[in-house]
C-alpha cells in the first residue's frame, strides 16, 4: 500500500464527496472505502464482509430478541407475578446472550486464526501456515465488537440498514491503522451530507502534511538503524543498544501517530472527526499517564470492555473483601483495578503477538500499573512529605517525565526485540556492558544511516518537540498557524514543504509501510 496513493486516492474522493449530490454522499464514501480495500489487497474481503455482515446481523437479532421480550412482558404484565416476569426477563437475556457470544466467538475466532495459527504451528514444530492477514483486522475487527457489546448492554439501537453499518466498519481512513472509533461518535457523522468548508480543507490538509513529516522524514528515516542494532543485537554493545532504542521510540512514535495525523486530516477533508488516537505521550508524568495518551482509543476500548467489566465481577469483589483483612483497607479497594490492569496488558501484549517477548512487554507494564494501583497511599504519603511547593515544581514534573521516559523504553526492549531471550541480553549489555567506544568509532555511521540522516533527524526531532511543546502548553498550533496573515502562512507553509520534499527523498527505507497496518 503506497502512501502516495493514499494521499491521491483521498484528494480525489474529497473533491467526487463534495461534487455528489448530498443523499448519496454516504454511498460514495462506502464504494470508495471498499474499492481502497479492494485495492490493497481483493483476498481479505471476505474477512472484511464476514465482520460487517455477522456483527450487523448479531446486532439485530439482539434487538429483536430484545424488543420481543419487553412486548411480552408487556402483554402479560397483568398476568404475571414478580417471578415469572423475572424468568421472563432471564429468557430474553439469555436469547441475546446466545447470540452475542456466538458474534463474539466467531470474529474474536477468525482474528486468532489468523494471527497466531502459524506461529502456532511452527512452536509445535510444524510447517508454517500461509494465512492472509488482512489490512487492518484487528482494528474493524474491535471497532465492531465494541458495537455489538454497546447494542447488547442497550447503549446502542441497532442499525437497520446493512449498507450503513457496513461504512461505518469499513471508512477507509481509519481502516489502516485506527482509531478505534465509536458507533455512536462515527456513524452519525458519516451519514451527514457535509458541505464544502475552506476551513476544513486547510485544517486537512496541514494535519496531513504534519503526518506525512512524521511518517517519511524521521520514522522511515530511522527505521534501518532500529531493524539493524535489533536484528544483529549480539554484534552491538550497550551503549549501540540504547541507541537503537531511543531511535525505536522516535521510529514507532512517528511512524503511529503520523499515520493517525494523515488518515485524521483525510477524514477533515471531508468535515469527519475521527477521535483523538494520540495526546503527546511522551510528556506523560506517570505509565498509567502515558497509556492514557498513547493509541488512546485502543486503550478506552480495553478499558470498558475488558477492565471495568473483569473488575467489576462477583469473583473480583469477593477476593477484593476477602483481602481486606490482610492487606487493608487501601490495598484492597486498589486490587480490582491492579487485577484489571495486569489482564488488560496481557491481552495487549498477545494483541501486538504471540510470542514471549510481548508477552513479557504486557505482564511488564502491567505489573508496573498493578503496584502503582496498590501503593496509591504510600505515593500520596511521600508526597505530602515532600510539600506541595516540590510537587508541583518544574523540577519534580520534569524528573516524572523523565522517569516515566525510562520506564516505557525499558518495555520497548521487549517490544521490539526479535525474541524473549534477545530483550533480555540487551538489557543486560545496556546495563553492564556498554561499549561506550562504539559510539565514536564509527559503527554509528554503519547501520544504515550517514552523517546527513542524522542531522536531518535532529532538525526534524527538534521541529517535533517545539511544536508538541507548544501543543501541550495549550497552544491549537494548526489554528495559530492558520490564523496567521496571508504571506506569514504562507512563507512558512512553504518553506516548511520545501523541508519535508528535501528530506524524505533518500530516506533508506523510503518505501516503508505503515508498522500497524498488518495488526
Amino acid at each position: 500500500m503506497s502512501l502516495f496513493f493514499l494521499i491521491a486516492f483521498a484528494l480525489l474522493c474529497a473533491a467526487l464527496y463534495y461534487l455528489c449530490p448530498n443523499r448519496f454522499k454516504w454511498v460514495l464514501l462506502l464504494l470508495v472505502s471498499y474499492a481502497y480495500y479492494a485495492y490493497c489487497g481483493a483476498g481479505a474481503l471476505p474477512f472484511l464482509l464476514l465482520t460487517t455482515l455477522s456483527t450487523w446481523a448479531g446486532a439485530l437479532c439482539i434487538g429483536r430478541i430484545g424488543a420481543r421480550g419487553k412486548a411480552a412482558l408487556k402483554a402479560r404484565k397483568a398476568e404475571l407475578d414478580a417471578a415469572a416476569k423475572k424468568a421472563l426477563k432471564a429468557q430474553t437475556r439469555r436469547g441475546q446472550r446466545a447470540v452475542f457470544f456466538a458474534v463474539l466467538l466467531l470474529n474474536f475466532g477468525a482474528l486468532a486464526l489468523l494471527k497466531y495459527a502459524s506461529p502456532a504451528a511452527q512452536a509445535l514444530g510444524l510447517p508454517a501456515l500461509d494465512l492472509l492477514l488482512p489490512l487492518g483486522i484487528s482494528f474493524y475487527t474491535f471497532q465492531s465488537m465494541g458495537y455489538l457489546i454497546d447494542v447488547y448492554n442497550g447503549k446502542t439501537a441497532p442499525q437497520q440498514n446493512p449498507a450503513k453499518f457496513a461504512l461505518f466498519v469499513s471508512f477507509f481512513p481509519q481502516l489502516i491503522q485506527g482509531p478505534i472509533a465509536r458507533y455512536d461518535q462515527l456513524a452519525p457523522q458519516l451519514m451527514q451530507p457535509h458541505r464544502f468548508d475552506m476551513d476544513n480543507i486547510e485544517r486537512g490538509l496541514l494535519l496531513m502534511l504534519w503526518g506525512f513529516f512524521k511518517k517519511k522524514v524521521i520514522a522511515d528515516r530511522a527505521l534501518p538503524l532500529v531493524s539493524e542494532v535489533f536484528a544483529h543485537q549480539g554484534e552491538y554493545g550497550g551503549a549501540v543498544i540504547a541507541v537503537a532504542v531511543l531511535f525505536y521510540s522516535l521510529q514507532q512514535y512517528c511512524d503511529f501517530s503520523g499515520g493517525i495525523d494523515l488518515v485524521t486530516g483525510i477524514a477533515e477533508l471531508m468535515g469527519i472527526r475521527l477521535a483523538p488516537n494520540f495526546k503527546r505521550p511522551y510528556f506523560s508524568v506517570s505509565l498509567g499517564d502515558f497509556w492514557r495518551r498513547w493509541h488512546i482509543s485502543l486503550g478506552a476500548w480495553m478499558r470498558d470492555y475488558v477492565f471495568y467489566p473483569f473488575a467489576l465481577t462477583r469473583p473480583v469483589s469477593r477476593l477484593s473483601k476477602a483481602a481486606r483483612a490482610r492487606l487493608g483497607a487501601d490495598a484492597a479497594r486498589a486490587l480490582p483495578a491492579a487485577l484489571g490492569n495486569i489482564l488488560v496488558f496481557l491481552l495487549v501484549g498477545v494483541w501486538h503477538g504471540a510470542t514471549a517477548n510481548y508477552v513479557l512487554w504486557g505482564l511488564y507494564n502491567g505489573f508496573i500499573l498493578a503496584m502503582s494501583a496498590l501503593l496509591e497511599p504510600a505515593y500520596r504519603r511521600v508526597h505530602a512529605r515532600l510539600g506541595e511547593g516540590v510537587v508541583k515544581s518544574r523540577a519534580f514534573y520534569v524528573f516524572r517525565v523523565l522517569r516515566t521516559f525510562l520506564i516505557v523504553n525499558i518495555g520497548w526492549y521487549f517490544d521490539r526485540a526479535l525474541r524473549a531471550g534477545d530483550a533480555l541480553a540487551m538489557l543486560y549489555k545496556t546495563a553492564f556492558a556498554p561499549a561506550f567506544a562504539q559510539l565514536t568509532d564509527g559503527t554509528l555511521l554503519a547501520l544504515g544511516l550517514s552523517a546527513d540522516d542524522y542531522r536531518i533527524l535532529a532538525v526534524s526531532t527538534a521541529i517535533l518537540i517545539a511544536v508538541s511543546v507548544l501543543q501541550e502548553r495549550g497552544v491549537a498550533v494548526r489554528r495559530a498557524v492558520l490564523a496567521l496573515p496571508a504571506a506569514a502562512r504562507v512563507a512558512l507553509l512553504y518553506a516548511f514543504m520545501y523541508f519535508v520534499a528535501a528530506n524524505f527523498v533518500g530516506a533508506a527505507s523510503g518505501g516503508a509501510g505503515f508498522m500497524y497496518a498488518i495488526f
